[in-house]
């Protein structure tokens, strides 16, 4: 572009300077850098610097695709350069050249290293808390062909289909839903055996005993709640009773029948007063009791003994969708069960013979999940019926079979479901004065904290999903990759929200047709939308001089950086070379 006679060249900046500020504190271009050398034959940018500028194409331009990677380069290379201070060429992010770079990141031995070295510097940097850690797996859904793809197998998804797919094993650190450990693993996979190892190297890099490992009801296996215990830790989990210990839930509640009046209540933190008073009870989330068994057993030759609590806690919400739930499985398993044996009529299909109409009883019971609540009985009614001879055919006599099934309500089991629903046993190691009954229930609700985490890899800044990657070790390599976006996004919420915590005060300005919206938990996501059309104008001056001038930030940008503890030089810096 040729302005008054000077060439000039424009570069969109946006929040560029801000993700590098963000990466460079993470030190994660040092720590990869510390770890992976290139090859022989690498030349240019090294690969912890590819690394770097990568995930800052991916977070600034919402895509994971490796193609475009080289021509965004190089439309921002002046921008990088300044940044960096590192000479920026086009081929440093050639397909090939990411390629290699998902295959060091692909192996484990590599990839651990890294994140225990980013997770050490991260807790020292930020100095972030590290008494609760969050353990949880979830799965993405692939087009790939599982018998050229030991990667992508078909299992069992959340939401109760078979598909072809992988799975991530994620420990989190609490409260910030920052990845510490991350592991990617065939779709096919149980959940069960991946707690361990997560749980492990975590505690390696974090050091110290006296973690609160909070899980979901796989992490309940009894082997790996011994496995917190001997590590010297305290677990907390949603006990999977019926798959383990069917009837115990029975067991406990018995005593407890019409005294539930006595249970303890549990309230949110905002429904307390600070005053001495009395809670409302009307406002209790939960109520429960707690009752306490010992354990002993035997791991790699060291044996270990400990007291369990167990937490037996009914919450109202769980208990509304639970009993709406039984509600509405009751009426369609009732309108199927009857459906089974229409009456005789053109169109209606006889079931003809026992085994068939009981196999139909079961399937429904199973489908709706009502075993055991309907009283069921059949007869069997048998009907001969001449038929004259026609066409040759001779007369004959033909049987009709019907079954007629008498579908009624027992109304004691489901009163007895009803007075079930809500209720859940937790289980945990954690003394009284370490974790009471309503600390374990409100740390429980926090579970979503790692679903964000979840969320957000499979959101629109990251989308590990739709996969567009064919080689196994390339696709394992960028879910690692983007797992480390994944920990800026983390920090910077984290940052921005204790920032304007201790100020006592809100961020407004960060949502798009509403300006004077404002909130005291900005997510980095938005912050980052701020800092859109932020412009560098560079201006030739002839003999090797140039003159550059930025975009001023606004009011909203400034307040964005010091809330997440980066300097405004980041950006004002890009004009004075």
């Amino acid at each position: 572009m040729i302005l008054d006679g000077q060439e000039t060249r424009i570069e969109r900046v946006d929040d560029l300077p801000l993700l590098y500020g963000q990466l460079e504190k993470m030190g994660v271009q040092k720590i990869v850098d510390e770890i992976i050398i290139g090859h022989g034959n690498w030349q240019g940018l090294s690969v912890g610097w590819v690394i770097v500028m990568w995930l800052m194409y991916i977070l600034n331009q919402k895509n994971h695709l490796m193609e475009p990677v080289e021509k965004w380069v190089g439309k921002h290379r002046e921008t990088l350069e300044r940044l960096s201070g590192q000479a920026v060429r086009g081929r440093d992010f050639t397909d090939d050249r990411l390629a290699l770079v998902l295959q060091y990141l692909h192996k484990s031995k590599t990839w651990q290293a890294i994140e225990s070295g980013l997770g050490q510097h991260l807790i020292r940097v930020y100095n972030l808390p590290t008494g609760t850690i969050r353990l949880d797996a979830t799965v993405g859904s692939v087009s790939h062909d599982p018998e050229s793809h030991p990667l992508f197998q078909v299992g069992r998804a959340k939401n109760g289909h078979y598909e072809r797919q992988f799975k991530l094993m994620l420990g989190s650190l609490d409260p910030l839903g920052m990845p510490l450990a991350v592991d990617v693993v065939p779709g096919n996979k149980a959940d069960d055996p991946l707690y361990s190892p997560s749980y492990k190297r975590i505690k390696a890099f974090i050091g110290g005993n006296g973690k609160l490992i909070v899980g979901d009801s796989k992490m309940s296996a009894f082997e790996m709640r011994a496995t917190v215990v001997q590590g010297e830790d305290h677990y907390l989990v949603p006990l999977a009773h019926e798959k383990a210990e069917a009837g115990l839930l029975d067991e406990l509640l018995e005593p407890w029948s019409g005294r539930e009046a006595e249970a303890e209540r549990i309230y949110l933190p905002a429904d307390q007063p600070t005053d001495g008073r009395e809670p409302d009870p009307q406002k209790a989330i939960a109520y429960g009791f707690e009752l306490s068994r010992s354990h002993e057993t035997t791991l790699a030759g060291q044996k270990i003994s400990w007291e369990e609590r167990l937490l037996v806690v009914r919450s109202k919400s769980y208990r509304n969708t639970m009993q709406k739930g039984l509600d509405t499985r009751l009426h369609k398993a009732e309108a199927a069960l009857r459906d089974l044996t229409p009456a005789r009529q053109r169109g209606k299909r006889q079931i003809e013979d026992e085994a068939s109409l009981l196999s139909g009883i079961a399937r429904l019971e199973k489908k709706y999940r009502v075993q055991g609540l309907f009283s069921l009985s059949h007869t069997k009614e048998v009907r001969e019926k001449k038929v004259r001879a026609y066409k040759g055919q001779p007369a004959r006599l033909e049987t009709q079979v019907r079954f007629q099934l008498e579908v009624s309500r027992d109304e004691a089991a489901i009163a007895k479901a009803h007075a079930r629903a809500g209720w859940r046993i937790y289980v945990t190691n954690a003394p009284v004065s370490r974790l009471s009954l309503q600390q374990a229930v409100l740390v429980y609700r926090d579970q979503y904290i790692v679903e964000n985490v979840f969320a957000r890899l499979q959101g629109q800044f990251l989308a590990i999903t739709p996969l567009y990657i064919q080689r196994d070790d390339h696709a394992k390599g960028l879910f690692h990759l983007l797992t480390i976006a994944a920990r800026l996004l983390a920090l910077g919420d984290f940052q921005a929200s204790q920032a304007l915590a201790q100020g006592g005060t809100e961020l407004a300005g960060i949502y798009d047709g509403n300006p004077k919206r404002a909130t005291a938990t900005p997510t980095t996501e938005r912050m980052l939308k701020a800092f859109d059309n932020i412009h560098l104008l560079i201006l030739d001056l002839g003999q090797g001089q140039t003159q550059s001038f930025l975009t001023p930030l606004t009011p909203v940008q400034h307040r964005i950086l010091a809330l997440l503890d980066l300097p405004v030089s980041l950006y004002t810096d890009l004009q004075l070379i």
